[in-house]
């Protein structure tokens, strides 16, 4: 800070003054009218500086022709004071600065010195220093001209000797050049980036500045020109005194410039001097009309990229060349001789400070993502938009708009439209709201709509959208199809957005006009209200509670109601459209208000606004009448009987409802709405309002039976005998003969079994007869139903409860268990109940040998936690009851991923081996949650735990499917199952507490293990013997995809696997059916690494597994174990070790012999001639470590091994043909000594 203060010289002091009036100060004030306008002023300028007028123009100084003489003061003592005065200003304020920046720099250190170039480069770049030194050379050298000129001046007394300015003028032409070719050398783009720069660094006045200097050199060099053409080629110029004004009380002596040579010019090409003495009207300067010219070809890299058309389409190279420029496709870019733009260019003119170029670029980049994503570009254009980011770009750019980066509507909609293209809206796939989807939603976990960052655009959006009439109606659309698309993905997001919901329904819906003025408008009028506002609204209420309370409290539901009102109105006047429109956003309306019903929320709506309600009803009611009811008016009349529905529900228990006693039973029954159901089933012929109403009397049953006296007798008699007058059964006994049922059909069929079972205590609504029909609509197999083929066949499994539970019932109700989906949770609950409650001891006498007084009831908290994992996460019931309301957290499955890989969680769907749930609970059992989550009173070992979930799968496997029944999965299931069982000793560092034994050696553990393995186990010879089994696949590594929801990615098979062996190991002294369970992985399914940690890394174990053809467990097929043949050269040695040893023989250990003999004899006789050199040299090495070590037995064997059969008789063989080809084989190996050693075996 010290050294950048200057002590300045100080000024004698003088004599006071009395201050006199200055010549100058503000100008008299005149109106503009009386004084000449700027651009009169600038006219005036440009005719004086053009006739070359000796006045000087205000505010500019005139280049001079000629060099001025130097003229000398004889004192030298007034020198700088004469020379001070005779300056301009600006030349004076230059010297002074020139001289306190010598006097700074002479004061500075070296270090410091050093510092401040360093400063200098770093601010204006390393060339700024040369351009310096330069201009500093320059001036020396002027200087000393001048100072050479001094003496002579002073003996002649004047100075007749010019002042050569050759070197000042080389240095700057030098500097000029060097710009010019930096310039030449960068394109438009570079260019604009530098001029930004230094607008950026020096601000507009540096700009003006050199502007204004560019201007007055080129003025100055039309000047010269000008009066070169007055005087001949050999004319020396000369100097008019009247041309400049004096700087000089004595006008100093003119210097007469250096003479240089004129060039000499050629025929064909004339100097301008000469082209202007013939041709005046040739301009001056060419060069300036270069862009006039045709431009050379472009040879830059963008000229190879693919360049678009403004509609998206790829131009080809003779487009590129041949297009007028009048289409719009050429601009200033790195070619600009090339019509389009590259992607490069695209993406950076969509940062255009032009309004128009950026709403046009952003538009052409929406298209090109279109198209991109449609495929109708080849790989090359996709590597190329790929590469470039293109996709993360468009969504920065449209975010940058939507933060409030831009004001123009026009740049505001192309950004909204590039955004929606972006995250890929134009593909969303949405849930049908017409229809109950079987299964939860599935969306990528990338979706590109996470990263839109809306806590910042949040303010944004909700001004935009709280605009009436601000934006386009498609630009509304696509900023409420990614608010929507937000809620489908996460709650998280949901919970950030609904603040601006109520704002976005004020303005978007409830303040437009409706009814409109008129109807006679189209739909796309900017004044309708907007149904895609309300489904935003219910998927807000559906995505969470929290979200669902907080808009019910902001009251913003009760201005939605007068759509309701307008539906019922008849206007004969208005069009088709327009009452499309009407009906929709009433069924909107009533869509809402169920979702909020699903809660227990706003169910008072029916109370306060019974009059809307009861008109409604009598609309429904003539609506169904009519003959010719459009698919508007017959959904409205199902989504009203849906909303009664949940409606009567909250009514079934107040204590339920938010608040409590919103809406009361009393309430409810007073409105008599099984009348209008009853008569809606005496006339519609429409499926689907039929079965709403048939659901809606089901709640309606279930709440007289809680609320009625004597569990409503009389009210269900009374609808006994209305529903005997409706043809409903003659309608189900209809749809029962169908050979192929819809959805509608299967609805209907539900619902109507439903209502029948609740009034069974009133005698059956429908015949035995009717219910065997119905029961033979169900299928047998296990594949997946639909959702309400599966409440059908739930209904009837209900209905059809025996005191005795039999092998058939149980059979459909496990196969019920793995059809029932999100939101079925209360029916799985119930059916779970049924189950573990029977007396099922008549199927499996082992129930009794549990060791439990509860027997197997004491798996009822395990397998709850596997359908309803936690009760602080409730998905609301597709079938709604009044026991969930309250408990209801979110209406919306969560968002699945289809993924082999992932984990599977707890909860509905099921998986195939949700029955072993309680074994993994106990291998977890220090972090299990559903340990944690049981009751108090619950007091199960683990040794019964282990006893009654094998009880389950016993009961599964043996008396409901059978030994035929299983297929390769079910297989993988169970013997994954099993080694669950022996892997509960591992990690336990002393045996069972309460038995004093490992779980696996438990009498009626190990006999329930046999039981199941009896189911798996093969009891033939042939490889063919289990060829029927392909039909369910081939067990291609079953094991290790049957145990991802197990384990999860981050523990693969093989890790269970080797715990498993070390186990074996470890405790197992050989027990034959932990012996069983280590052999499925040797199938040449499964990776050689399988096979090597038996065969190579626990060699010693071979001798232990001695294991019969008989007893092996089955997958796929048998030869699934010997086909394809074995390549891997040290498992191949491991087996010649083995067989050669003795360490394995047939006698004792059949099963892998068979397999070792099998490959062996491979290598030996089926060897491929494309095998490798290694191959080659280790076949003929165990081919002689078997015939010279083995025994004889060993030899037959591998000679007459037959590869159709597992034949382990050696008096068999092979036919006489291949005896034949394997002599010859022998002998091509290993010559008449192994001929001589097969001699009579073969």
């Amino acid at each position: 800070m010290l050294k950048d203060i200057v002590e300045r010289p100080s000024k004698p002091p003088s004599a006071p003054s009395a201050p006199t009036p200055g010549g100058a100060g503000f100008p008299v004030a005149v109106h503009r009218s009386q004084r000449p306008s700027a651009f009169a002023k600038a006219r005036q300028q440009q005719a004086a500086r053009q006739s070359g007028q000796t006045s000087k123009v205000v505010g500019e100084g005139k280049a001079v022709d000629v060099v001025p003489s130097i003229g000398i003061s004889t004192t030298p003592h007034n020198e700088g004071v004469s020379s001070q005065g005779n300056l301009s200003e600006m030349e004076q304020v230059r010297r002074s600065v020139e001289v306190e920046n010598t006097r700074r720099v002479e004061g500075m250190s070296s270090a410091e010195r050093e510092d401040e170039v360093e400063e200098l480069k770093e601010r204006f770049g390393s060339g700024i220093v040369d351009l310096m030194r330069k201009r500093k050379e320059a001036r020396e050298g002027r200087s000393s001209q001048v100072v050479e000129a001094i003496p002579a001046s002073n003996e002649s007394g004047s100075s007749s000797r010019p002042f050569d300015l050759t070197d000042a003028h080389k240095i700057l032409d030098e500097v000029s050049e060097e710009n010019r070719r930096k310039l030449e050398s960068m394109n438009d783009l570079e260019r604009d980036q530098e001029v930004e720069e230094l607008q950026e660094r020096f601000g507009g006045k540096l700009m003006d500045a050199l502007r204004k200097r560019a201007e007055a050199r080129i003025a100055s060099r039309k000047g010269k020109e000008r009066e070169g053409d007055g005087r001949p080629a050999d004319t020396a110029p000369t100097t008019r005194s009247s041309d400049r004004t004096s700087t000089s009380s004595t006008t100093a002596p003119s210097i007469p410039a250096k003479h240089r040579p004129q060039p000499r010019t050629h025929p064909d090409d004339p100097s301008l001097s000469e082209l202007k003495a013939y041709f005046p009207s040739v301009p001056s300067e060419s060069s300036k009309l270069a862009w006039l010219q045709p431009l050379p070809p472009s040879t830059s890299s963008s000229a190879d990229s693919q360049r678009f058309d403004l509609s998206g389409n790829i131009l080809s190279a003779a487009e590129q060349s041949e297009l007028p420029s009048h289409l719009g496709l050429h601009h200033h870019g790195s070619s600009p001789d090339l019509a389009g733009y590259t992607i490069h260019e695209i993406l950076y003119l969509c940062r255009s400070t032009v309004p128009s170029q950026k709403i046009t670029m952003m538009g052409l980049l929406t298209k090109v993502l279109r198209k991109c994503k449609e495929g109708k570009y080849d790989d090359g254009v996709m590597k190329e938009i790929e590469e470039n980011e293109s996709i993360k770009k468009a969504i920065d750019h449209g975010v940058e708009i939507l933060a409030g980066l831009s004001r123009g509507i026009g740049v505001i909609e192309s950004g909204v439209e590039l955004l929606y293209e972006a995250v890929n809206g134009s593909s969303w796939t949405w849930l049908d709201d017409n229809q109950d989807l079987d299964g939860p939603a599935r969306f990528t976990p990338d979706d590109k709509v996470l990263s839109i960052p809306f806590e910042d655009v949040l303010p944004r959006l909700k001004e935009l959208l709280s605009i009436e009439d601000g934006l386009s109606i498609i630009t509304i659309w696509q900023l409420v199809r990614i608010l929507r698309r937000t809620t489908y993905i996460s709650k998280d997001l949901c919970e950030v957005i609904c603040p601006i919901i109520s704002s976005i329904i004020k303005v978007q819906v409830v303040a437009k006009p409706w009814p409109p003025m008129t109807t006679t408008t189209s739909s796309l009028n900017r004044s309708y209200p907007s149904i895609e506002a309300l489904r935003l609204l219910r998927d807000m209420i559906v995505s969470s509670r929290e979200c669902a309370e907080d808009l019910v409290n902001q009251g913003i539901f009760e201005g939605i109601l007068k759509f309701v009102v307008t539906a019922t109105w008849d206007d004969e006047q208005s069009n088709s459209e327009y009452t499309s429109y009407s009906l929709q956003l009433a069924l909107e309306v009533l869509k809402i208000f169920t979702s909020l019903g699903k809660y227990g929320l706003a169910s008072n709506t029916l109370t306060s606004s019974s009059e809307l309600w009861i008109y409604l009803g009598k609309w429904v009611k003539n609506t169904v009448n009519k003959q010719d009811s459009t698919e508007e008016e017959t959904k409205l009349s199902e989504g009203y009987f849906k909303l009664l529905e949940i409606w009567i529900t909250c009514a079934i228990d107040p204590h339920r409802t938010t608040p409590e006693h919103d809406l009361t039973w009393a309430q409810v029954s007073a409105m008599n709405y099984q009348d209008e159901a009853l008569s809606i089933l005496q006339f519609s012929k429409d499926y689907d309002v039929l079965a709403s109403s048939l659901e809606m009397l089901g709640a309606w049953v279930k709440g007289v039976k809680i609320n009625g006296v004597r569990g409503g007798e009389e009210e269900k008699g009374s609808l006994f005998q209305g529903l005997k007058e409706t043809p409903l059964e003659s309608l189900v006994l209809e749809i029962a003969q169908k050979d192929n049922c819809g959805r509608s059909d299967e609805r209907l069929l539900a619902a109507a079994v439903q209502v029948h079972r609740l009034l069974l205590s009133s005698r059956g609504l429908f015949s035995i007869d009717t219910i065997d029909r119905l029961q033979a609509k169900i299928p047998t197999s296990s594949r997946h139903l639909s959702r309400y083929l599966t409440y059908l066949q739930y209904e009837l499994l209900s209905l059809t409860v025996p005191t005795l539970i039999t092998s058939e019932w149980l059979s459909q109700a496990f196969n019920l268990f793995r059809q029932f989906q999100i939101g079925d949770e209360p029916l799985a609950l119930d059916l779970l109940d049924i189950f573990l409650k029977s007396d099922l001891s008549s199927l499996l006498p082992e129930i009794k040998e549990i060791g439990h007084p509860d027997g197997i009831q004491i798996l009822r908290p395990l397998l709850q936690y596997s359908i309803l994992p936690s009760s602080e996460s409730v998905i609301g019931p597709h079938q709604p009851t009044h026991l969930y309301l309250k408990a209801t957290t979110t209406l919306r499955p969560p968002a699945r991923v289809e993924s082999k890989e992932k984990p599977a969680l707890p909860g509905l769907p099921l998986r195939g081996d949700w029955f072993f749930s309680p074994l993994d609970e106990l291998l977890r059992s220090g972090t299990s949650e559903a340990l944690q989550q049981i009751p108090p009173d619950w007091n199960a070992t683990e040794v019964q735990i282990t006893r009654a979930t094998l009880v389950l799968a016993k009961l599964l496997y043996v008396n409901t499917n059978g030994a035929e029944g299983l297929g390769s999965k079910d297989r993988a299931r169970s013997i994954l199952g099993l080694m669950k069982v022996h892997m509960l000793e591992h990690g336990q560092t002393s045996s069972n507490v309460v038995d004093e034994v490992e779980v696996f050696r438990d009498n009626v553990v190990s006999g329930l293990m046999r039981d199941l393995m009896g189911l798996l186990t093969t009891t033939t010879m042939t490889k063919n013997g289990e060829e029927d089994q392909e039909k369910d696949g081939q067990g291609q590594g079953e094991l290790e995809i049957i145990s991802i929801p197990f384990l999860g990615t981050g523990v693969p098979f093989y890790q269970f696997y080797q715990d498993f062996l070390q186990l074996y190991e470890s405790i197992s002294f050989s027990d034959p059916l932990f012996t069983q369970l280590l052999l499925p992985v040797l199938s040449m399914d499964y990776s050689r690494d399988y096979r090597k940690l038996i065969w190579v890394d626990h060699h010693s174990l071979l001798k232990n597994i001695r294991t019969n053809l008989n007893q092996v467990p089955n997958i796929g097929t048998m030869k699934n174990y010997y086909e394809p043949l074995e390549k891997d050269q040290e498992i191949l040695t491991s087996y010649a070790r083995a067989v050669v040893s003795g360490l394995i023989n047939r006698e004792k250990n059949e099963f892998i012999w068979s397999i070792a003999i099998n490959h062996l004899s491979g290598l030996f006789w089926s060897m491929d001639d494309g095998d490798g050199e290694g191959m080659k040299e280790m076949r003929v090495g165990l081919m002689v470590m078997i015939l010279s070590k083995g025994s004889d037995d060993l030899v037959r064997s591998v000679l007459k091994w037959n590869f159709n059969d597992l034949n382990l008789d050696v008096s068999g063989g092979v036919s006489q043909g291949e005896k034949e080809k394997r002599s010859d084989i022998v002998g091509k190996l290993l010559g008449e000594r192994g001929l001589k050693r097969i001699e009579g075996m073969i």
